[in-house]
């Protein structure tokens, strides 16, 4: 490897720990799950959502099943991913546990799609059916059938990386883009 002499290995030898290292270098944008259930709406923030396939449109949430959301989302089978843009970094310590409950929606502009809370203005928001569900570790995996989708003009993710908030940066010129629709084959 051309740079080989530069890598320092940090890693300790207990998986775990090291698990936990390596997904800090996972750059990630951070959504916020949202859902309604016995008449109260319920959220958090969370990095663990992943696209899994275009046709049918479905994503993938993981939920720790101590998060306040698990119980509700099983029950109503329905949940929001609101991609977060740039100017949401005040909403990630409110989802993620300064705040309970309702009070959470207190802060942002939420509207309604079929009684699921949708960010007004998310970088992209995507409504989804559970059409599926799988146990793993501490945590469960909701697969999402997207039944509607709002996408904001400029893209401007809210990213978490290493602990902290970061942002996304085009490259140089000099490094030659794959056209989107060569991607686009490799990926869906």
């Amino acid at each position: 490897m051309l740079w080989e002499e530069d890598v320092q290995d940090i890693a300790s030898g207990d998986l775990v720990a090291d698990f936990k290292l390596a997904m800090r270098r996972l750059t990630s944008t951070i959504s916020l799950i949202t859902t309604a259930h016995a008449g109260r709406r319920i959220g958090m923030a969370a990095t663990a959502v992943q696209s899994v396939t275009a046709d049918p449109a479905t994503l993938l949430v993981c939920i720790n099943r101590n998060a306040s959301i698990s119980v509700p989302l099983q029950e109503s089978r329905r949940f929001a991913v609101n991609l977060l843009h740039l100017s949401h970094a005040d909403l990630v310590p409110i989802f993620s546990g300064k705040l309970k409950d309702e009070a959470r929606f207190d802060h942002g502009t939420w509207e309604d799609d079929e009684g699921i809370p949708v960010l007004a203005d998310a970088q992209a928001a995507l409504v989804c059916d559970v059409s599926g569900m799988a146990a793993i570790g501490s945590h469960d995996v909701f697969f999402g059938r997207v039944t509607s989708i709002e996408v904001r003009r400029e893209v401007s993710p809210l990213l978490y990386e290493d602990g902290r908030f970061v942002r996304s940066t085009n490259l140089p010129n000099k490094i030659k883009s794959v056209p989107y629709d060569d991607w686009q084959s490799i990926f869906f």
